[in-house]
């Protein structure tokens, strides 16, 4: 158990990091002074997409991890141990959709479930950071036409 929440714990840690230095990037690329509104939010929008999925590989390897070195547990269902496979749990786990038809067993569950409540943590991060920049930018080019 110790194992598996120490992995956890550093690919959870790994994430906001990547997240937090994604977002920084994302908001000096607004705070730039060149580009149009649209090319500031699409690209912000594009680099979020970027990091979400960098994120999402990187909880992937860490189920692959606890599964094939560590023995932490299983992954059963319509599992071929493909890397296809790991990157699938790893997306319908990050996005909470959980579709069931792959299921963690032992301890990495314990990997999966915090994948879960990281990805809903992340999302709503990037949701919000855009929301709250995209406010400014609508005050500030409000009587613009490119808006």
């Amino acid at each position: 158990m110790l194992t598996a929440t120490l992995l956890t714990a550093a690919i959870t840690a790994l994430t906001i990091l990547i997240h937090y230095e994604a977002l920084r990037l994302v908001h000096w690329w607004h705070d730039y002074r060149w580009g149009g509104l649209r090319t500031k939010v699409v690209l912000g929008v594009f680099l979020l997409f970027a990091a979400h999925s960098i994120e999402i590989w990187l909880f992937a390897g860490g189920i692959y991890l606890a599964k094939n070195h560590l023995l932490l547990g299983d992954l059963e269902g319509a599992f071929d141990g493909s890397w296809r496979d790991y990157l699938y749990i790893s997306v319908v786990t990050y996005a909470s959709v959980g579709y069931g038809d792959i299921r963690p067993t032992g301890f990495v569950r314990t990997i999966c479930g915090f994948e879960a409540l990281t990805g809903i943590m992340m999302m709503a991060w990037s949701a919000s950071y855009t929301v709250f920049r995209l406010q400014n930018f609508w005050m500030v080019y409000r009587d613009d036409d490119e808006v």
